[in-house]
């Protein structure tokens, strides 16, 4: 929606500014007979449109860039990844990490995909008692951290993104066999 506002915002922005006088005519002549504006109220009307571009410029690019529409589109397609089967490899361990079989990787992909990734807020809370990378065929990598604060196994995607717990409980039963590090 914001988008929306943005594109009418810097349309009419644009008008205004080019044309002050369609600006002073919308927002005041169509009501007086006979009238002419003055020159400082066509300037009015011209910094008005210019504002008013400003104004659609940011709302355009916002509604692109930010927020849980971004966030939500992430998930989507960190998933959408996993079912085109583009992870080139999962490997687990903080110091010396290990690669994961085709096998092993192919189960733990499978049991993402099948689970919801729920986005939640970190806080001041740090620390993993394992920790781990997906990485994509493209380069893209994903810290999978283990045990994190969730109390879960979570997705960290950078650090200016929303971070994701994987609610699997069948995910954490394989780690907790598979890769525990007690």
């Amino acid at each position: 929606m914001s988008a929306f506002i943005g594109v009418l915002a810097l349309i009419l922005g644009a008008l205004f500014a080019i044309w002050p006088y369609l600006g002073w005519y919308l927002r005041l002549g169509w009501r007086l007979k006979d009238a002419e504006p003055s020159d400082l109220a066509l300037s009015v009307d011209r910094i008005l449109g210019v504002v008013l571009v400003i104004i659609g410029l940011i709302l355009i690019v916002s509604s692109c860039s930010t927020g849980s529409q971004s966030n939500h589109t992430w998930a989507e397609q960190f998933k959408k990844k996993l079912d085109a089967g583009q992870v080139k490899e999962i490997s687990i361990g903080m110091f010396n990490p290990t690669t994961l079989s085709e096998e092993e990787t192919n189960t733990v992909v499978q049991l993402i995909q099948h689970a919801e990734l729920r986005p939640f807020d970190t806080g001041n809370a740090f620390g993993s008692s394992n920790a781990g990378k997906i990485t994509f065929m493209d380069g893209l990598s994903v810290e999978l951290v283990i045990w994190g604060s969730s109390g879960g196994i979570e997705l960290h995607p950078d650090a200016t993104q929303t971070k994701y717990e994987i609610m699997s409980e069948e995910l954490k039963e394989w780690f907790t066999t598979n890769y525990s590090e007690e």
